[in-house]
């Protein structure tokens, strides 16, 4: 029976996903899904190898182009050739490199090969550059096939190495009397991104090395071996055997992107400048000159270019680079013993079918509730701390297998449980309670249709919002922003619900709420005032918690919010499709209610409320008279209060200066703007602090005394924002 019950889950959550492991294998984008994953994690994961302290560059960077331009030597890129011998020589001033390698193709012909061919005679210890491709016009030349048979390294022919059709080798005497060749050619992968190098490339069944190569061996004599699909090659000092893959390739460590851009590089013109300070007894100590020649001791130097002009760039994992960097890389990589041995893709789906069985036992036997929530962090943890150990060890675990699979694998499974459970219903019905009104829950599961079509009655508009939450929301971290946002809108929804507010919608840190509706009250303006009132008490708790706590930053703990109230007619009801609908409301009342908590920051008030709200509940709650505005969309004019706490809490002192704020709107509207900026700088007098509505309103009598307005002025202030 257990069998039976196993079976269906089986398919789901190993076979299905197993089955699309297949199709991505199949067309080939599990391959490049791999290299870009591990790419991915190489970024996050520590780095445990450093780049090679024996390479150094010599850079024909923007710098050297653009200082050189005009010079009657040099001359625009491509720069005259007989400037190479110069830079060569200038390394070997007073120490001796181990190896010049030049990153730089030299064929074509020029007027200044000379100077190249006395260098190779006389500087020795020089690797020339050649370049390999397919398609093109074939066309033989003496010479090449000369150099073909000097420069061809024995190997055997069953070697995967990649094949060209077409060779470039150095021109004419460069290349006969070249010390050492060595072939340039970078493979990108799929995507376009440089991960591997070859160490030998073949053209007409004849081996040559690569700039790794040429600087693993230092121009000696070396040796290769062949055996069992894998490869060695041995200098006079190291045996190192290269991980190659079935296309002959070999992925590269490309160490972390500050070690490549702190590759040792030395711009060209500053070791022209350093000559000429040299030639001109300048600087007389080698040692003070920009680049000194002591630098390039015991050192494998590569000559190449980083400046666009030379178009010589590479798509590394780590992004944009000069495509010689990438050579050092690969050099760097053979010298050291940093290559990647990438393992074939069935150990990373062995491991992830392994994984997925394993998830079939935990949630369809297991009956430890708790195991099932946890499984995927151990099954991640096992699969990182699996991905990490072999990293170290310079092995790549194929990881597309388990990054598609395990989250299918185990939403499948999951989704199937909670089916078969029936906790669907239950779920939908716990989150629903959690947003809206209990009332409206139950009121939808007995005449949902009758919802539906809604209705209209008077109802009370609740809208709150935070100042300044973007402000607050670029100082935070995206977790803190979280942390923050569930503490500030648990709280304040508890509020509105225990006093019979439905929650509508959160809209960011906005709360859209309605008093009044689904089950009708008749007491919703009071229970939204009662709110507003507890919620500004609620966020003064709030802020003291996180003051102590020191929590978040200096801004999130001094937070402070906006509510507009209105009340009035509007159309409720739950609104949406079958399958997602809300309960909501619409209609001018809520248009209004939203506009009132957009202008309360203007008024510097916290609950801004409209008459409808003052005339009902002025009995048991105070509201101070503010202002006669007229909102954007609509010509009758509103008149404005700010809701200022219980009746019982009034305070003489503010009585005093909203009767004098009152005394100054009546001299506002009879056009005596003298005598009403004077009453209104009394009432922050009063207050003992600048009070931001009468600041507003002596800001407007001045502008009216400037301008005054026209005979039909009514005194009602226009706003031209929502």
């Amino acid at each position: 029976m257990k069998q039976r019950k196993l079976l269906f889950p089986f398919f789901l959550m190993v076979l299905v996903p197993g089955l699309l492991l297949g199709l991505l294998s199949i067309f080939g984008f599990s391959q490049t899904l791999n290299r870009k994953l591990s790419d991915s994690f190489f970024h996050l994961l520590p780095s445990h190898h450093t780049f090679s302290k024996d390479i150094v560059i010599i850079d024909i960077d923007e710098q050297s182009i653009a200082k050189y331009a005009d010079h009657p030597e040099l001359g625009q890129w491509p720069w005259k050739r007989n400037i190479y011998p110069t830079l060569i020589s200038y390394t070997k001033l007073i120490t001796t490199p181990k190896i010049t390698i030049i990153d730089i193709l030299f064929t074509e012909r020029s007027d200044y090969d000379e100077a190249l061919v006395a260098a190779n005679i006389n500087l020795g210890e020089i690797s020339h550059a050649a370049n390999f491709r397919d398609g093109g016009i074939v066309i033989e030349r003496k010479d090449e096939e000369d150099l073909s048979q000097k420069f061809n390294v024995p190997l055997p022919a069953d070697i995967p190495f990649p094949r060209y059709e077409n060779a470039s080798f150095p021109i004419g005497e460069v290349g006969k009397t070249a010390p050492m060749i060595h072939v340039v050619n970078v493979i990108p992968d799929n995507d376009g991104i440089l991960r591997r190098f070859a160490p030998f490339i073949r053209w007409k069944n004849k081996h040559f090395p690569t700039l790794a190569v040429q600087a693993f061996v230092l121009g000696g004599e070396y040796q290769t071996e062949w055996k069992d699909s894998r490869f060695w090659i041995q200098n006079n000092e190291v045996k190192r055997e290269v991980p190659l893959g079935k296309d002959g390739l070999v992925r590269a460590y490309f160490y972390t992107e500050k070690e490549l851009r702190n590759i040792p590089r030395y711009s060209a013109a500053g070791i022209i400048e350093s000559l000429n300070q040299l030639n001109s007894s300048e600087v007389e100590d080698p040692e003070k000159l920009l680049v000194p020649p002591s630098i390039f001791e015991n050192k494998i130097v590569l000559i190449g270019t980083s400046a666009a002009a030379t178009h010589d760039d590479v798509v590394t994992p780590h992004g944009l680079f000069p495509g010689v960097i990438g050579q050092a890389v690969f050099a760097s990589n053979l010298i050291e013993g940093h290559l990647l041995r990438e393992l074939p893709e069935i150990y990373g789906i062995g491991f992830t079918l392994v994984i997925l069985v394993i998830g079939v036992l935990v949630l369809f036997i297991n009956q430890w509730h708790l195991l099932k929530n946890l499984y995927p962090i151990l099954a991640i943890s096992l699969f990182v701390g699996l991905f990490y150990s072999l990293y170290r060890m310079d092995v790549v675990l194929a990881s597309s297998s388990f990054v598609v699979a395990f989250p299918i694998s185990y939403l499948l499974g999951f989704a199937y449980l909670t089916y078969t459970e029936g906790k669907e219903k239950r779920k939908f019905n716990s989150i629903l309670r959690n947003l809206v009104d209990p009332g409206v829950v139950s009121e939808a599961l007995e005449d949902m249709e009758s919802l539906k079509k809604g209705g209209e009655w008077e109802i009370t508009a609740f809208f709150s919002d935070v100042a300044g939450f973007s402000s607050i929301s670029e100082e935070l971290s995206a977790s803190d922003l979280a942390r923050l946002l569930n503490e500030y809108l648990s709280a304040m929804t508890k509020i509105l619900k225990s006093n019979s507010g439905t929650l509508d919608k959160y809209i960011g840190d906005a709360i859209v709420g309605i008093f009044g509706a689904p089950i009708q009250n008749h007491e919703h303006p009071r229970l939204a005032c009662k709110t507003a009132l507890e919620m500004l008490a609620e966020l003064e708790v709030l802020r003291a918690q996180w003051i102590e706590k020191k929590d978040y930053t200096e801004t999130a703990r001094n937070m402070a919010f906006r509510i507009g109230l209105n009340c009035g007619p509007a159309k409720v009801g739950f609104m949406g499709t079958d399958s997602l609908a809300s309960y909501t409301m619409m209609g001018d009342t809520v248009n209004l209610a939203a506009r009132l908590e957009a202008a309360a920051k203007d008024y510097g008030v916290s609950i801004l409320v409209s008459e409808s709200i003052e005339s009902v509940c002025k009995k048991e709650f105070h509201f101070r008279f503010l202002d006669w505005i007229r909102v954007k969309g609509k010509e009758a004019p509103v008149k404005i209060y700010s809701l200022v706490c219980l009746v019982s809490e009034l305070s003489v002192q503010v009585i005093d200066a909203e009767r004098m704020y009152e005394e100054g709107f009546q001299f506002y509207l009879n056009r005596n703007w003298e005598k009403a900026i004077d009453s209104f700088e009394k009432v922050s007098e009063i207050y003992g602090y600048e009070d931001v509505t009468s600041k507003l309103l002596i800001d407007r009598c001045k502008s009216l005394f400037k301008n005054p307005p026209t005979s039909g002025w009514d005194g009602v202030f226009t706003r031209t924002s929502k």
